[in-house]
């Protein structure tokens, strides 16, 4: 083959494995670290390698990688109701199985019949899940 022939074909190459390599937000996280090394990996099911390592590494940046249906809980003062639209709106403390800081955020209210127990400027330690990208409020004590 003619060597300025080679030189666009090896261009291709270097892109596309550029292109195809790591996801940006995998960068430094090393794919062997749970998937064992290249030997061992033969036969291996890589997708679910690769959707283990982004689950780990996504909870170790602080997002929310926890199991569906997973309850969280924290400690709130009700800032305000929207008993209309079923949703009530806390000033809450850190929540550890999201790893979030204490903030103000609204969120849904699963059962109506809740909405009797929350108050603005009550305090009281509450219950929640994800569904999709909503939060909703399951249980208040």
């Amino acid at each position: 083959m003619n060597r300025f022939a080679q030189l666009p074909l090896i261009a291709v190459l270097t892109i596309s494995s550029a292109a195809f390599g790591q996801p940006a937000d995998m960068k430094g996280v090393d794919m062997k670290e749970g998937c064992m090394n290249m030997q061992e990996m033969k036969g291996m099911n890589m997708a679910a390698c690769k959707d283990a390592m982004e689950k780990k590494h996504a909870y170790s940046k602080g997002h929310a990688s926890t199991p569906a249906g997973a309850v969280h809980k924290t400690s709130a003062v009700v800032k305000a109701v929207d008993a209309a639209n079923s949703k009530v709106t806390l000033a809450h403390g850190p929540v550890a199985t999201l790893n979030w800081p204490s903030m103000t955020m609204s969120f849904s209210v699963r059962d109506r019949s809740l909405l009797n127990k929350l108050t603005a400027g009550k305090k009281m330690d509450v219950e929640f899940i994800q569904r999709g990208s909503d939060y909703v409020v399951t249980a208040v004590k």
